[in-house]
Order: structure tokens, then C-alpha cells, then sequence
């Protein structure tokens, strides 16, 4: 049996159908501009953030998901 697509972006597709938003940032955090983005968008000001390396899921056999 083969594992198709990545389990990591698999997880990230998954949670991005449910509702989850992808924001790029770094380690300190999401950009400021993209959080007033974000404010401006949603009815809620919670949630959970997720910081999650590029080398999470760039093991050299997948490309960076889109």
C-alpha cells in the first residue's frame, strides 16, 4: 500500500476544509498586517495557533504546499 500526498499537508488540507486559515509567519509569530487582516475576517478573536516548519514537510520527496 502507498501513502499518497504528505501526511503533514494531508493534516493541513484537512484542517484548512474545517476552517482552519493558513498565515504565513515565522517563529515570533504571524505577520502584523496579517493579523489585522485576519481581526477584520473572523467573528472570533480565539483560536489556536500552530507554528509548523517548512522542514515539516520538506523532506525533498514533496513540494511546498500551495
Amino acid at each position: 500500500m502507498e501513502i499518497e500526498g504528505h501526511p503533514t499537508q494531508d493534516v493541513v488540507e484537512e484542517l484548512e476544509r474545517r476552517g482552519a486559515i493558513r498565515i504565513e509567519g515565522d517563529i515570533q509569530g504571524p505577520r502584523p498586517d496579517t493579523l489585522r487582516f485576519l481581526a477584520e475576517q473572523l467573528d472570533s478573536g480565539e483560536g489556536f495557533w500552530l507554528f509548523l516548519p517548512h522542514t515539516s514537510f520538506m523532506t525533498g520527496f514533496d513540494e511546498l504546499p500551495v
